[in-house]
């Protein structure tokens, strides 16, 4: 279980740098993974996201983990 954990963190690639936010210190993405789920650095959890860029569904992601 632990092995998948890193080997799924290690996958991870950041976010593109024309996404501005600073939650996006917070997210990843994963080769193959769908274009509207970013994947969470903290516990690995996709969460969806708006094409549009509202961050306000990762915002609130990352305060429930804080």
């Amino acid at each position: 279980m632990a092995e998948q954990v890193v080997a799924d963190k290690l996958k991870l690639s950041d976010a593109p740098k024309k996404l501005k936010s600073k939650v996006w210190q917070y997210f990843g993405f994963r080769d193959g993974s769908p274009a509207d789920k970013a994947k969470c650095k903290l516990c690995f959890t996709d969460v969806a996201y708006a094409k549009s860029g509202s961050t306000t569904n990762l915002m609130q992601h990352v305060i429930t983990l804080i």
